[in-house]
């Protein structure tokens, strides 16, 4: 028992430090992240919007954290020769992996909860905070203010009506191009902005300029441009989609779209409709979507355990190097994993290579599998 609290306390003041310090140095790009996503919005809103930045970071820092915490802990053990003091006291060695496991569960359980519940609202907070941001900035300019630039969005005007806020003159505006095209430039004589809740539209008076490779001139014309174009987001948002929901809305449209693919495999019998093909991926699609995230939530908070595998043996293994080199091989264990699991387990499952489940859970396999032979490897030196 005692050499279990006391490697707890190890463990547990080494995860605290690992988890404070990769927020520490992330900070910085954390607000210049929040100021680019804001534009031109002032300190206050800036500083409001910093903490849901940083709990979108926390899913992957607790894990990371407790992989180097494992690592750094059981290789001081093993390099002190306690590790084999404790050996030789006849503890088995597998007993030593309680603390982590404990841990594990305590760390996996709040990336869970935070990704299952907290975080979708909070994603819709943030996008909806910086939506109603960017809106703000054009319409609550200080008096007098005639340039605004906002992402990849540019005005430069001579001067505004005293009346109407959102009306200026003498304009140079640039919008931003779609799919990497080139800027849209114009010069105007009066520029007219109005807003609705995921767009912007500009009304241009005896204007003329660049769109794509066209020139183009006319005495009125609108352009409408949906907001998350501005802030250079490759994607329009999206509520509906996997990253807003939790997973109870999951779980929800999952059978939604089950009992309207099996309605539709049922009526087009009866009215001897011939479908044409790929008919069902309208419901398949999105399926595996939702799918893919709902596995992949509990598949993140499981990930924590699988670390305590790769980490211990990691740590227990290079007992002879340094501590740095322990720590370098554990980044690269998470940086391989999260590329397997995020990226190519993500769009095989997404385009129905694999199933959504397999794409999901099956990184997390291989590397328990792995691990596990490491910590046999070790625990047997």
């Amino acid at each position: 028992m005692k050499f279990h609290l006391y490697i707890s306390r190890q463990l547990l003041t080494a995860f605290v430090f690992s988890a404070a310090g990769m927020v520490f140095i992330a900070m910085p790009g954390i607000a210049v992240g929040a100021v680019h996503k804001l534009g031109g919005a002032g300190t206050l809103s800036v500083l409001k919007f910093v903490p849901m930045m940083v709990a979108v970071f926390v899913p992957y820092v607790l894990p990371v954290a407790l992989l180097l915490a494992l690592v750094s802990t059981y290789g001081r053990l093993a390099a002190q020769n306690e590790w084999t003091a404790i050996r030789m006291a006849g503890v088995n060695p597998y007993r030593m992996l309680w603390p982590a496991i404990l841990l594990a569960l305590a760390a996996g359980g709040g990336v869970y909860s935070l990704n299952a519940e907290l975080l979708p609202r909070i994603k819709v907070w943030q996008k909806t905070a910086q939506l109603q941001e960017l809106k703000g900035a054009l319409r609550n300019l200080s008096r007098g203010k005639t340039e605004v630039e906002i992402g990849e969005f540019y005005l430069s005007s001579m001067y505004r009506d005293p009346d109407n806020p959102e009306t200026f003159y003498d304009c140079f505006i640039e919008f931003p191009g779609e799919q990497g095209n080139e800027p849209e430039s114009f010069y105007a004589k009066a520029v007219n902005f109005e807003f609705d809740d995921k767009d912007m539209t500009a009304t241009l008076y005896a204007a003329q300029g660049t769109t794509g490779n066209f020139e183009a001139s006319a005495e009125e014309f609108a352009i409408t441009v949906d907001l998350d174009r501005i802030t250079g987001s490759n994607k329009r948002a999206d509520f509906g989609s996997a990253r807003y929901q939790t997973s109870e809305q999951l779980r929800t449209n999952l059978s939604r779209l089950d009992l309207e693919e099996a309605f539709m495999r049922a009526f087009i019998p009866i009215m001897q409709m011939t479908p044409p093909r790929n008919y069902f991926e309208r419901w398949r699609r999105p399926r595996r979507r939702l799918l893919f995230a709902w596995h992949n939530r509990m598949a993140n908070g499981a990930t924590c355990l699988m670390f305590v595998l790769v980490g211990v043996s990691t740590g227990v293994m290079l007992r002879k190097g340094t501590q740095l080199s322990a720590l370098a091989v554990a980044v690269g264990y998470a940086m391989v994993y999260w590329i397997a699991s995020l990226r190519l387990g993500k769009q095989l499952a997404q385009n129905g290579v694999i199933e959504a489940w397999i794409g999901a859970w099956g990184p997390l396999v291989v590397f328990s599998v792995i691990g596990a032979w490491l910590t046999h490897r070790a625990f047997k030196e």
